[in-house]
């Protein structure tokens, strides 16, 4: 898997490929206000991973740039539609360069605890009745906000961890894309519904085993692999900017990803014992 990703427009990923094709698409858009769409009342919220992340630009950048990078596209060979939540299966060779970090004020959060989430937020308190045994809820959690100055924040995340540092992470995002993005599903470049308020676009290779799966008789995405994984330690202040860990190992955790009243949740664990029934049965007990 692809695992460099954009998180509500992080900054563009590392791998050469991305770079490469990220530097055609910009030709002589040097100036083209990307952050600023991301801005709009109604923006369209995008996790993406490597290639991914530059379909998104196609729908910023000009009708030339448009034709260079859907021409690149050419490893993909398989796309799974779940409501707003893209995954297309890329035959593209695994990277083996080892995890990379990242850091970007194009996201920011702020730290909160779940219990002041709770009660100062409801909209993302959606925590879990169950977790598998050894797994503690961290009183470190985090509120996402686009920009410093505006509000509401766009998710929450919480975090779990036990005794030998495996993580589970639940990113509750406001925003929901019920009946797909696009009135015509086979044109992504034009008459995007304005009920589709927050959209995931993933790269996966055929080892993910990507599935499409059930959470509260709600549609789901499961994989194998993670897109990766939020860092919520020090130094922390009222305003942090987002930190990520890539991983590049497409094997690596598992990740789950559905949609209900409103919400998108994004579920990765990156444990070496839990399997997709815990997914699954932690996200069931999700009220």
């Amino acid at each position: 898997m692809n695992d460099d990703f954009i998180h509500l427009m992080y900054q563009s990923p590392s791998p050469e490929f991305a770079r490469s094709l990220y530097t055609k698409l910009m030709q002589g858009e040097e100036d083209h206000p990307v952050i600023q769409q991301h801005q709009a009342a109604k923006r369209i919220a995008t996790i993406a991973v490597a290639t991914l992340c530059l379909i998104t630009l196609i729908l910023m950048v000009s009708p030339t740039a448009r034709v260079t990078a859907l021409t690149v596209m050419h490893d993909i060979i398989e796309k799974i539609t779940v409501r707003g939540v893209t995954v297309l299966v890329s035959d593209e060779p695994p990277n083996t360069q080892p995890a990379e970090e990242s850091v970007s004020y194009s996201m920011v959060w702020s730290p909160l605890s779940p219990d002041r989430i709770s009660s100062d937020h409801p909209f993302f308190a959606k925590l879990p009745g169950w977790v598998p045994s050894g797994y503690v809820l961290q009183e470190q959690a985090a509120l996402y906000y686009a920009s410093i100055i505006e509000t509401p924040p766009s998710s929450a995340l919480f975090q779990w961890e036990n005794e030998i540092g495996e993580l589970i992470q639940l990113e509750v995002m406001q925003g929901s894309c019920l009946n797909g993005q696009f009135h015509d599903p086979d044109d992504l470049l034009h008459d995007r519904r304005s009920d589709c308020t927050l959209a995931i676009y993933i790269t996966v290779r055929p080892e993910n085993k990507q599935e499409v799966l059930t959470v509260h008789d709600q549609p789901a995405v499961f994989f194998h692999g993670i897109m990766g994984i939020a860092d919520l330690s020090g130094p922390v202040q009222t305003w942090n900017p987002s930190r990520w860990k890539s991983f590049d190992d497409g094997t690596n955790g598992l990740t789950l990803i559905w949609e209900n009243e409103g919400r998108t949740y994004s579920l990765i664990t990156v444990s070496t014992t839990m399997t997709k029934q815990d997914l699954l049965h932690l996200a069931e007990s999700i009220p």
